[in-house]
């Protein structure tokens, strides 16, 4: 029942956020925004999984990555929308630029870490030896 509650009250607040920002907000800032508040969201959410992980494992590891490129990113949407707000410095669009550089960084090394995570969990060579006997199987069935 709480967690029907909780789950109520944030589909009320989602609503009611969506309908300010359509509301209130100019046309070509919708989207700005709506990134902005997704962005957000998913920072809170990969926080809160990132914590709830054991220390030292691998899918750690790998939420650390991908939270640092989801910053990245929202800083960068952060940047771009003050910028349509405000005048900023020239140096803003480099900034810009080396935001969304380094949030391919780490999704390239959040990338390389579920690879290194798959060999590590994965059935590779489970399902090699599952589609040999397979098969084998097959082909016995065939010349019968």
């Amino acid at each position: 029942m709480k967690k029907n509650f909780q789950f109520f009250i944030a589909l009320v607040g989602i609503l009611a956020g969506l309908y300010a920002i359509f509301k209130l907000l100019p046309s070509y800032l919708i989207s700005d925004f709506l990134s902005l508040t997704f962005g957000v969201l998913a920072i809170i959410w990969t926080t809160k999984a990132l914590l709830s992980l054991s220390r030292n494992s691998s899918l750690r590891s790998y939420t650390g990555y991908f939270l640092t490129a989801l910053v990245f990113i929202v800083s960068s949407s952060l940047v771009i929308t003050t910028s349509k707000l405000t005048v900023l410095p020239e140096w803003t669009y480099t900034l810009r630029a080396v935001l969304f550089s380094l949030a391919y960084l780490a999704f390239v090394t959040a990338s390389y870490k579920i690879l290194k995570i798959g060999e590590e969990f994965g059935f590779g060579e489970s399902a090699k030896a599952i589609k040999k006997a397979l098969d084998e199987k097959m082909n016995n069935y065939k010349k019968k």
